[in-house]
């Protein structure tokens, strides 16, 4: 994704509390990032709807409502992006924003990640799975302004990916003073090996802290400082947790391991991990270019 382009985002609407959340957010990187069009899309579920509602015209009315509904917040709110709202009816919602991504480039997906709210996550686990594009989750106990930014680097593919957004956001053509620091988590899984004593545990952790400080030295000096934490007894999700939390970070940008197909929906054991821990900070998941 080249940095001036202007970035065309869908937003996730469940016709909850979340969305007065997710509009709000959306006016913050409003501030910051340079939007070309946003996509608003709420799925009405055939499951859930009653029968006397099933026929085509009843839910043709209810589309109708809705989008009127929401397009007359969004301009009231004023945004100064162009923007759509789209009803659809699939019996999965997972179905029908993918559906949207046959039919159109997403640069970034926007969906809620409640932590106050009910709320189980379903969705987001499976579309952040699925989804072929960068998907950020926001909280409802998101904090704004946007100042700090963590990038979390494991020196795999997905680095330059993540370097690139923090860019969006520190480098923005908007005048917004934010601040972004990198980080890289050293764990060893060699300490699950009975035979493995402390002293050798840490030798390793000292050896990986090394040579990953080394690697960055070489390679992104002049990006940024690197913080590299042990995890220590923790896996790596949680120290990730920490350090956003200790730092005060508004946003944790990651890589994440996801596919477009329904077959294969593996996903990475720390983003799957960060999923489904609470947290304040706004998760960016970013996807290797090919």
């Amino acid at each position: 994704m080249e940095m001036k382009k202007k970035l065309d985002i869908l937003v996730g609407l469940d016709l909850s509390i979340m969305d007065q959340f997710l509009l709000k957010y959306m006016q913050v990187l409003d501030q910051i990032l340079d939007i070309n069009k946003a996509t608003y899309v709420h799925n009405l579920k055939l499951g859930e709807l009653p029968k006397e509602l099933m026929q085509p015209e009843s839910i043709s009315r209810i589309k109708e409502r809705i989008e009127n509904k929401l397009t007359q917040y969004l301009h009231l709110a004023g945004v100064s992006y162009d923007f759509e709202v789209i009803v659809t009816v699939e019996g999965y919602t997972e179905l029908a924003f993918m559906n949207l991504a046959k039919k159109a480039t997403y640069d970034l997906l926007v969906l809620g990640n409640k932590q106050e709210l009910e709320g189980t996550g379903a969705l987001s686990d499976k579309l952040v799975r699925i989804f072929p594009s960068s998907i950020l989750l926001v909280p409802d106990t998101f904090n704004v302004p946007i100042t700090t930014i963590i990038d979390a680097i494991d020196f795999s593919k997905y680095t330059t990916a993540i370097m690139s957004w923090a860019d969006r956001f520190k480098n923005n053509s908007k005048g917004q003073r934010i601040e972004h620091s990198a980080v890289y988590v050293s764990k060893s899984y060699l300490g699950s090996y009975p035979t493995m004593t402390t002293r050798e545990l840490e030798r390793v952790t000292r050896e990986d802290i090394k040579e990953k400080q080394d690697k960055w030295n070489k390679r992104y000096a002049n990006y940024s400082d690197i913080d590299i934490v042990p995890a220590g007894e923790r896996n790596v999700s949680a120290s990730l947790i920490e350090y956003a939390r200790s730092k005060e970070a508004d946003l944790l940008i990651l890589g994440v391991k996801g596919t477009t197909g329904f077959k294969e929906i593996f996903l990475g054991s720390v983003a799957n991990h960060l999923l489904h821990r609470p947290t304040n900070t706004c998760l960016l998941f970013v996807k290797h270019s090919k």
